[in-house]
């Protein structure tokens, strides 16, 4: 998938509000060390930034249009190209920020103890993931996709989605999360 830091921005007040939410929820106080993992073109990290103004902070995506777009808002900042389900920097973080991103990587009973492990003692791994599952456009494509001469053929995602959401014990593919959960 291709993303565009152009058209991201153009819609930045909607997309940065819940990261400032979501990193008023940190209990750190201090952070010497934190990674913005999925920063898009900066506005997370720039809310990260803002919180903890004295802190090493990294920013990572998967995306070079967002990371040049993040290195012009923010020069003094390091950012790479990153694959998040591949990255294997050890940290430690004080915090681990994942704004709308870990919703597009697989396996999340691996990924996120991976995630933290990489956190110090006492750190926060901050997570938002967007349950937009029950959304009329996602329920109007689930109706679409049980109608029509493609319905054998789909009838199987959807019979996969309800046994993940079995297993997992939530109520979608994903469970609604918006907190910052601190480790030992």
């Amino acid at each position: 998938m291709s993303w565009s830091a152009h058209q991201y921005v153009a819609f930045e007040d909607e997309r940065t509000r819940p990261v400032r939410d979501l990193v008023a929820a940190i209990p750190n106080a201090i952070a010497r060390s934190a990674v913005d993992i999925g920063c898009g073109p900066g506005n997370s990290t720039e809310v990260l930034l803002a919180r903890y103004a004295g802190a090493s902070v990294t920013g990572l995506d998967s995306s070079q249009d967002m990371i040049d777009a993040a290195r012009k808002r923010l020069p003094d900042v390091q950012f790479r190209v990153a694959d998040i389900g591949a990255w294997d920097e050890a940290g430690p973080y004080d915090v681990i920020l994942a704004n709308a991103v870990l919703q597009w990587l697989p396996d999340h009973a691996s990924l996120f103890p991976a995630l933290v492990s990489r956190l110090a003692p006492g750190g926060t791994l901050a997570v938002q993931m967007p349950d937009n599952l029950e959304e009329p456009a996602h329920r109007l494509m689930r109706q679409v996709a049980a109608q029509g001469p493609w319905a054998e053929k789909l009838a199987g995602a959807s019979k996969a989605r309800a046994e993940r959401a079995r297993r997992s014990g939530t109520t979608s593919c994903c469970a609604r999360c918006a907190s910052a959960w601190t480790y030992g």
